[in-house]
């Protein structure tokens, strides 16, 4: 292929360079390996999670690489700045970031094009850990809800003999038929067997809460060897106190009006088209606006929704907001909205939510009353809980609580002391890091043995 060709000749010298250098093996106390389709600067999902893991790893003299796919969430597509390259090589505050090229579907709702993306992904993994990394990590971590990723960490780990660690972040096979994604029942066992063979592979697991941990020990993992570490927030980033007037006067928001605020995904699991019908049905103030701020694969379908009822003005699309303006955007809001699907109970715990209560903010709910969610917001005394699906029943709720400002003000304060007794950051990677440790003391491959660390409340 003449120079002409899809790439330029300056990235093909960095694949090569990514290929051929030798990632691992510094002095430091241990060495992590993490497979993750999801990394910063993506904002949304797992991927600031293990951001802050892999940069607390960092700080705590830990040498760690990833190995990543380009940014595309949530957009589902490659973000601009990334595009043009098989791959890269980045240090991103002493991370060592290899970026691989992998199938990235354009209708995500399709269970061949999720299979193509991280069969894709742990194909160039693979090969790449196989026939370029040169030294052996101390462990492997696998972050995500991928299980032939997973399956890659393991297998890796076998043939390096070497401990891994997964970090399931949803319950994938079971997510895919609460949405409808996957309808026969016999192919959601079969989805289910390969998912929990990765897993039980691994020397040890972090999940998010006590119903991943049932279901591990339901397909006999040993218990002794999972770890329940629920997901983190950035006290210091998002709090109560922000002026959220600037957000209300850039979005055409009156300083009266009621606003009732959605921030998140935009996918099947959400069922967003819920809150456009509550809004046709509501008879409260003409005050009251619904907000939906993000991105996903049914944004279109919702914008369309708008225009067909006509709600331009009682509903507001907005893009995904930056970091900067979370806060301000929280505190514009009277009260935050989480919604699913009346089929999401077990398998998914919406991050939004831990988002919504470090805000210090009341949060109204439209989810199974079984659901995680429905057993945090029941645990924090920060919300209600109405029946999802149900538009009706929803507007009813914005109705009634608009009237009572009080009570609004005393959920959002038992929020944000959930959130600070819970959901701290610093606590949160320190315990995860902890149980890397441990599990390397019990393989024989450390030195060092697991510090002491203040445990938040929800850490078993």
């Amino acid at each position: 292929m003449k120079n002409g060709g899809p790439f330029k000749q300056g990235d093909r010298r960095l694949l090569d360079d990514v290929l051929k250098a030798p990632h691992l093996g510094r002095a430091e106390e241990m060495n992590v390996l993490l497979l993750t389709i999801n990394y910063a600067p993506e904002p949304t999902g797992f991927a600031p999670h293990t951001t802050a893991l892999c940069e607390h790893l960092v700080t705590q003299g830990h040498a760690v690489t990833v190995l990543t796919g380009f940014p595309f969430a949530p957009y589902w597509k490659r973000w601009p700045e990334y595009r043009r390259r098989w791959a890269a090589q980045e240090c991103a505050n002493g991370i060592t970031l290899i970026r691989l090229t992998h199938f990235i579907p354009r209708r995500p709702g399709r269970l061949l094009d999720r299979l193509l993306m991280e069969g894709s992904f742990a194909l160039a993994a693979g090969f790449l850990a196989l026939f370029r990394l040169r030294t052996r990590p101390d462990v492997i971590l696998y972050v995500g809800a991928q299980p032939s990723i997973a399956m890659l960490a393991t297998l890796l780990a076998s043939m390096w003999r070497v401990p891994c660690v997964v970090k399931i972040t949803d319950l994938a096979a079971q997510a895919a038929a609460d949405v409808g994604i996957v309808k026969m029942p016999w192919l959601t066992g079969a989805l289910k067997a390969f998912e929990y063979r990765a897993y039980s592979q691994a020397d040890g697991a972090i999940v998010l809460c006590s119903s991943f941990r049932q279901s591990l020990l339901a397909d006999h993992y040993p218990a002794d060897q999972i770890r329940v570490i629920c997901d983190s927030v950035d006290l210091n980033e998002i709090g109560p106190g922000a002026d959220g007037r600037g957000f209300r006067r850039e979005h055409q928001l009156k300083d009266g009006d009621f606003v009732v605020l959605y921030s998140g995904s935009m996918g099947a699991k959400q069922g967003l088209a819920n809150v456009i019908e509550a809004a046709t049905l509501f008879n409260g103030c003409d005050a009251t606006k619904w907000v939906i701020v993000g991105e996903g694969e049914l944004k279109a379908q919702l914008e369309k929704l708008v225009r067909e009822y006509k709600l331009s003005e009682k509903v507001r699309l907005l893009p995904l907001q930056p970091r900067e303006k979370m806060s301000a955007m929280f505190s514009a809001a009277d009260i935050l909205l989480l919604n699913q699907l009346t089929s999401v109970k077990d398998t998914v715990i919406p991050s939004k939510l831990l988002t919504y209560m470090a805000a210090g903010k009341p949060v109204l709910a439209a989810v199974n009353a079984s659901s995680q969610a429905g057993a945090l917001l029941r645990e924090s005394g920060g919300g209600m809980i109405v029946k999802p699906e149900d538009p009706s029943a929803l507007a009813h709720a914005v109705n009634e609580l608009q009237k009572d400002r009080a009570l609004l003000d005393t959920w959002g304060r038992r929020n944000r002391l959930y959130a600070e007794t819970h959901f701290d950051r610093q606590k949160i990677v320190a315990a995860q890091e902890n149980f890397l440790l441990d599990i390397l003391k019990k393989a024989g491959k450390s030195s060092r043995s697991a510090r002491p660390v203040d445990s938040p409340e929800t850490l078993h």
